[in-house]
C-alpha cells in the first residue's frame, strides 16, 4: 500500500513493489498474480481501515453532534502537516484511476457510501434526541459532511493548515447543526 500511496498505480514498477514488499519475482506471483491485484487488496485494507476508524471516533462520544465535530477534526488532522501532503490514498487512487477502471470505482464508491452510511445515521441519531435541530434528511447531511472531508483531504495536499481546517469545521457546525 505504502509504494502504490507513493507513487501511483501507474509510476508503481514491480521492482518498486519487490523491495518494498521485501518479496521475490516468484513469491510475489505467487501470493498475488499481478500488480493490479496487489493494488486492488492495497485498496481495500485502506478503504475498510478508513471507514473502521471513522466508526470508532463517530462512536466514541456520546453527543451525536460532539462526535461529528471529533470526527471532522481528525480529517483537519489527517490532512494538515506531512500527512496532509502526502494526501488520501482514496482519493489520490480516485484522481489517477477514474472514471476508467470499473473495479476502482467500486471500490471507492463503496468508501464514500459507506463513510455516509456512517455519518447518516448518527446525525439521525443527533435529530432524534433533539441534539441536532436541522430537520433535513440526514444523508444529504451526511453527504455535505463526506463532501467536506474529503475536501480537507485535497486541499491538504497543497499544505492547508490545521488551523485554517478548524475554522472551517467550525463554520460547518454552525450553518448544518
Amino acid at each position: 500500500m505504502q509504494v502504490f500511496w507513493d507513487r501511483g498505480y501507474h509510476d508503481t514498477s514491480l521492482p518498486d513493489l519487490l523491495a518494498g514488499m521485501k518479496l521475490s519475482k516468484g513469491s510475489f506471483y505467487k501470493a498475488f498474480g499481478d500488480k493490479r491485484s496487489v493494488f486492488l487488496r492495497a485498496l481495500k485494507l485502506y478503504t475498510d481501515d478508513g471507514v473502521r476508524n471513522v466508526q470508532e471516533v463517530l462512536r466514541s462520544d456520546p453527543s451525536p453532534r460532539a462526535a461529528i465535530r471529533n470526527a471532522l477534526v481528525r480529517y483537519a488532522d489527517l490532512s494538515s502537516g506531512s500527512k496532509g501532503v502526502r494526501g488520501c490514498f482514496g482519493v489520490l487512487t480516485a484522481a489517477e484511476m477514474l472514471p476508467g477502471d470499473p473495479d476502482i470505482a467500486d471500490l471507492i464508491k463503496r468508501l464514500f457510501t459507506r463513510l455516509q452510511d456512517l455519518f447518516a445515521a448518527t446525525v439521525a441519531k443527533g435529530q432524534a434526541a433533539g441534539e441536532i435541530k436541522n430537520s433535513r434528511d440526514a444523508r444529504v447531511i451526511a453527504h455535505f459532511i463526506v463532501s467536506h472531508a474529503q475536501g480537507m483531504r485535497v486541499l491538504g495536499k497543497v499544505g492547508s493548515r490545521r488551523d485554517e481546517m478548524l475554522k472551517n469545521i467550525d463554520l460547518l457546525m454552525e450553518i448544518v447543526f
